[in-house]
C-alpha cells in the first residue's frame, strides 16, 4: 500500500469535515476543518492550507507543507497562532514533533489517512504550562 505522503499525492482537491476537541474548553464552539491539498512539484509531498470555521469567524489558519526528506518524513508549518515557522520532524510513523526549543509553545502533529480521500489531522499543544495533549482534531474528506 501507498504510504499516507502518496495517498495525499494522489488524491489532491478540497476536504471538509468536522474539527472536534477531545475535551472542549468552556465557551468553545463546534467548528468545521476545510484543507485544501496540492501536490509539490516532482510529487514529493503536498501543500496543506487549513483553515477551522467557527460561528465565530476562523478558529486557525494554517499553511504546512508535508514532504518526503531522505526515508523520513518532514512538516513545516506556519499558523495563526505563532509569528515563527516551525519545522516538525517525523518521531514516529505520521507523528510530527519540533526540535527542542524550535517551537513557540510545545506541539506535534499527527497526519493520518486511514483510506484514500480521508485525513485526520490533530493538533497537540500545551498553553501556560500545560502538558501537551491532543486538543483539536479535523478529520476530513474529500469533496471536489
Amino acid at each position: 500500500m501507498a504510504d499516507f505522503v502518496e495517498l495525499l499525492v494522489s488524491h489532491p482537491g478540497v476536504y471538509i469535515g468536522p474539527q472536534t476537541e477531545p475535551e472542549p474548553r468552556p465557551g468553545s464552539s463546534p467548528g468545521v476543518a476545510r484543507i485544501e491539498v496540492t501536490p509539490l512539484p516532482g510529487g514529493s509531498g503536498v501543500m496543506l492550507a487549513y483553515e477551522v470555521l467557527r460561528g465565530d469567524g476562523v478558529g486557525h489558519h494554517e499553511h504546512a507543507v508535508l514532504a518526503r526528506a531522505g526515508h523520513h518524513h518532514v512538516l513545516v508549518t506556519s499558523h495563526s497562532h505563532a509569528d515563527v515557522t516551525t519545522v516538525l520532524h517525523e518521531s514516529e510513523p505520521g507523528y510530527f514533533t519540533p526540535d527542542e526549543d524550535d517551537a513557540p509553545f510545545p506541539m506535534a502533529i499527527r497526519v493520518e489517512v486511514p483510506e484514500a480521500g480521508h485525513l485526520v489531522y490533530s493538533w497537540s499543544y500545551g498553553w501556560d504550562k500545560e502538558p501537551l495533549k491532543v486538543r483539536d482534531i479535523g478529520d476530513v474528506r474529500l469533496i471536489s
